[in-house]
């Protein structure tokens, strides 16, 4: 029993493993666009599409990777491919957002809550 939870154990790290190779690259070319986009003066709106085209190769290689990983775990091709577009849309959100904080293109949504007048009677 203890040998196949142990075995089990490896296998999921082994496969885990496979996605954190192009996660790390892809978090990591995100950070150096932003720098970058930054330093150019790359406005608010225009940075997701900046960071998409400087990055495309890391995204290219974390979908497939995450596809791969859903298809091993049994989900359908087609699920695995929406599924591993979503994770994609949930990566690419969190700096774009970041970013436009940061050059003052929208204001920060904590920001906005902590002040922000409460409602009228």
């Amino acid at each position: 029993m203890i040998l196949l939870v142990g075995a089990t154990t490896i296998t999921l790290t082994a496969l885990q493993a496979v996605i954190n190779v192009p996660r790390d690259a892809f978090r990591e070319c995100m950070r150096a666009s932003a720098d970058k986009a930054r330093s150019e003066n790359v406005g608010a709106d225009a940075f997701e599409a900046y960071m998409r085209s400087s990055c495309g190769v890391q995204i290219g290689s974390l979908r497939s990777a995450l596809q791969a990983f859903n298809l091993k775990n049994g989900m359908a091709k087609k699920a695995a491919a929406a599924d591993a577009d979503l994770t994609i849309e949930d990566y690419v959100s969190s700096p774009v957002e970041h970013y436009r904080f940061m050059v003052g293109g929208a204001e920060s949504p904590t920001a906005a809550a902590v002040t922000s007048k409460p409602p009228k009677p």
